[in-house]
């Protein structure tokens, strides 16, 4: 009777731990080499912000995220496809190790609602967030 319990158990946590109910939805600062960016996911798309030249705003690109790994276009000058290992480190924060070149990025989440439809404002939102970051 014990080992049908045990059983039951395992089956259960086999059955919860395969839901994913997790999503990267929402917009997320990245400091990377000293430099500050915001990433925005939104269903099957991201985009960037980047005070880099090569990235500035990015259009919509679609993503494909398949178990822990993200599939993408990479942003700026040099566009490759590229693979992240995503694992979420606390409520609503992610480590987005990249595979290719054996790099982690914590992204942390952006808590406030961010209008891509007025340019201007999101550009001043976004050098506010820039200047409060601890990014170096």
């Amino acid at each position: 009777m014990k080992l049908y319990k045990i059983i039951a158990i395992l089956f259960f946590m086999i059955l919860c731990g395969c839901r994913n109910d997790r999503n990267l939805d929402g917009n997320y600062s990245v400091c990377f080499n000293g430099e500050y960016s915001e990433v925005y996911f939104k269903k099957d798309s991201m985009r960037m912000a980047s005070e880099s030249e090569w990235v500035s705003l990015s259009e919509w690109r679609k993503i494909e995220v398949k178990n822990d790994t993200l599939y993408f276009e990479t942003f700026g000058e040099w566009r490759d496809s590229a693979t992240a290992e995503i694992k979420y480190i606390g409520l609503n924060k992610i480590e987005l190790k990249l595979l290719e070149a054996n790099r982690s990025i914590n992204l942390e989440p952006i808590n406030k609602s961010l209008n891509f439809e007025k340019p201007k404002e999101l550009w001043n939102g976004f050098i506010k967030r820039l200047n409060s970051s601890n990014c170096e």
